[in-house]
C-alpha cells in the first residue's frame, strides 16, 4: 500500500548496528566516541585535579628563583634542582629545604657585619708576651700560652692523676674540691684500651697546686723523704716477718713431738667399802675405783 509507515527497527538490532559501527572505526584506527556519562565523569575528575593544585599551592607555594637552576639545554630552559634527601636515623628520610639563590624573585637576605676586635679581647702569652685570639692550652685548661710556645715535651706535659698524686703527693680532694678545680681531658688508656680512660693535668697547673698545699718547695721535698723512709720501714718490716716466719717453719719441721704414751703403776689396792676397791698410780697419783663381783 502506497503511504505505508516503515516498520520500526527492533532496539536490540540499533545497538547492534552501533557495536558494529565501533568495531569498525576501531579496526581503521580511530577512537570511538565517549558517551556523556563518560565526558561528564572525565570533566569531574580535572576539576577536582585543578582543585587539589590550588590548595596545595596556597598552603605551600613554590619558591620563586632558590630551586630552580640554569640548564644546559637550548633556549635557557630552567629545571628544578632534585631536593636532598637526609637520612633520620628512624627509619625514615626528609627531604631538606635548600636556600634560596640569589635573583631577582629571591627575597633579600639580611647580612650581619662580623662584630669588631676589641684590643681587650687579645690574650697575652705568659712565655712570648705577644697576643693571641685563641691556644689548645687555653681552650682545655685556661693557660694563656699561645701554640708557638707550647712545650708537650717539658713545660707543658700532660701528666695522668696517678702521677699527679704520687709525684706532686696531692689527694682527691686538692684535685676535684679544692678551688679553682683543675681541668684535665679524657683520653683512651695507650696501654689497654678495655681500661678505664685516663685524665690528663697539665704539669704547671699540678706544680702550682701542690705549692699551695705545701706551701713550699722544701716542705714537699722533705714529705717526699718522709714518705720515702716510712715505705723503707714497712718494706724492711714485712722482710723481717718473712724470714721469721720461714725460721719457724724449719725449726717446726726438725722438732719432733714425743709419741709415747704414759702408762700408770697402780699400787697396792685398798677395800674402801662393801665390794668396793680403788687403786692409785705411784706415779701421777691417778686413783682406780671399781667394783668386785
Amino acid at each position: 500500500m502506497a503511504g505505508a509507515a516503515p516498520a520500526p527497527v527492533p532496539a536490540e538490532e540499533e545497538d547492534d548496528e552501533e557495536e558494529e559501527e565501533k568495531a569498525a572505526s576501531v579496526a581503521a584506527g580511530e577512537r570511538p566516541p565517549l558517551s556523556a556519562a563518560a565526558l561528564a565523569k572525565i570533566e569531574r575528575n580535572r576539576q577536582r585535579a585543578l582543585a587539589l593544585r590550588q590548595a596545595r599551592l596556597a598552603a605551600r607555594p613554590y619558591p620563586a628563583a632558590g630551586r630552580m637552576a640554569a640548564a644546559d639545554g637550548p633556549g635557557g630552559v630552567r629545571a628544578r634542582a632534585p631536593p636532598k634527601v637526609v637520612d633520620t636515623g628512624g627509619g625514615f628520610f626528609l627531604e631538606e629545604e635548600e636556600e634560596e639563590e640569589e635573583g631577582p624573585g629571591a627575597a633579600e637576605k639580611i647580612v650581619h657585619p662580623p662584630a669588631p676586635v676589641l684590643e681587650f679581647d687579645y690574650l697575652i702569652c705568659g712565655d712570648c708576651g705577644k697576643e693571641f685570639m685563641d691556644s689548645y692550652l687555653m681552650q682545655h685548661f685556661d693557660w694563656a700560652t699561645c701554640d708557638n710556645c707550647r712545650d708537650t715535651e717539658d713545660k707543658h706535659k700532660l701528666i695522668t692523676r696517678t702521677e699527679a698524686k704520687e709525684e706532686f703527693l696531692l689527694k682527691d680532694c686538692d684535685l676535684d674540691k679544692r678551688e679553682p678545680v683543675l681541668r684535665f681531658i679524657v683520653k683512651k688508656n695507650c696501654h689497654n684500651p678495655r681500661w678505664g680512660d685516663m685524665k690528663l693535668y697539665l704539669k704547671p697547673q699540678v706544680v702550682k697546686r701542690s705549692l699551695e698545699v705545701w706551701g713550699s718547695e722544701e716542705s714537699l721535698q722533705e714529705a717526699k723523704e718522709l714518705r720515702r723512709d716510712n715505705r723503707e720501714k714497712m718494706k724492711q718490716k714485712k722482710f723481717d716477718k718473712k724470714v721469721k716466719e720461714l725460721r719457724r717453719a724449719v725449726r717446726s719441721s726438725l722438732w719432733k713431738k714425743k709419741s709415747s704414751i704414759h702408762e700408770h703403776e697402780y699400787g697396792p689396792e685398798e677395800n674402801i667399802g662393801e665390794d668396793t676397791y680403788k687403786k692409785t698410780c705411784t706415779v701421777c697419783g691417778h686413783e682406780l675405783t671399781y667394783e668386785k663381783m
